[in-house]
């Protein structure tokens, strides 16, 4: 039985800290698993996201009531398969207003869908209490921290359930996939000509890293879905 569809929430407090890095790998790592996702950027007008998936991915402005709308109308009307979204830290105070006026919890669940939220927690210990606070917020179904080592980190060790940890990218690694014709999925399938020998082995390790981490969220979730059903 394939496993209920998802909103997945990629997010921070700060920015430049691998999060959009992050919402590339999740995304194909669900296409590469068939769950044909659908991404919402809500970096307008940069699209840093879009700019990898461009045929699979809408552009929002939260400051413009029609795109804030699009956001949700899309995304509560069509359920059935697997959203990501990237929201700048610059716009998750906004993004967690919009979400609260549709009460996007419960609307969720009555549509189907698991929500899971992505935080990136930055190394400034006000990171760690933000994550904390949009948990409370959202109400989602699992809040997986995420630690970026290249960037550092506020989270203790041995925090209970899934952490996403994505390793140090060097320099040339970090310049060869910021490029927009680079596919993250195809070299996860073998497509290395692209990349140097010398560098393939650092960017496996990042990308199944991440992967091995992202893995673990849907055990989590249908854990969690019983322990509820058990109360």
């Amino acid at each position: 039985m394939p496993a209920p569809s998802t909103i997945h929430i990629v997010c921070s407090d700060r920015g430049r800290n691998g999060k959009t890095l992050l919402a590339r790998i999740l995304t194909d790592h669900l296409l590469i698993e068939e769950r044909d996702p659908f991404c919402f950027d809500l970096s307008a007008p940069e699209g840093a996201l879009r700019a990898f998936f461009p045929g699979r991915t809408a552009l929002i402005d939260l400051a413009d009531d029609k795109s804030r709308a699009r956001l949700f109308d899309i995304l509560l009307a069509r359920a059935g398969r697997d959203y990501v979204i990237d929201v700048p830290g610059a716009q998750l105070a906004r993004f967690c207003e919009a979400a609260a006026d549709v009460n996007l919890h419960e609307a969720a669940r009555e549509k189907g869908f698991r929500l899971c939220v992505l935080f990136v927690v930055d190394r400034d210990p006000a990171s760690l209490k933000t994550a904390v606070a949009i948990e409370e917020m959202l109400q989602p179904d699992l809040l997986v921290p995420v630690v970026n080592r290249f960037v550092g980190t506020s989270l203790p060790d041995g925090v209970p359930g899934p952490v996403v940890t994505i390793d140090k990218i060097e320099g040339e690694v970090r310049v060869l996939i910021s490029h927009r014709r680079f596919s993250l999925r195809s070299f996860l399938l073998g497509e290395e000509a692209e990349v140097p020998a010398r560098l393939r082995n650092q960017l496996k390790t990042v990308l199944h890293g991440v992967i091995d981490g992202l893995r673990n969220l849907e055990p989590a979730m249908s854990l969690q879905s019983l322990h509820e059903a058990s109360l």
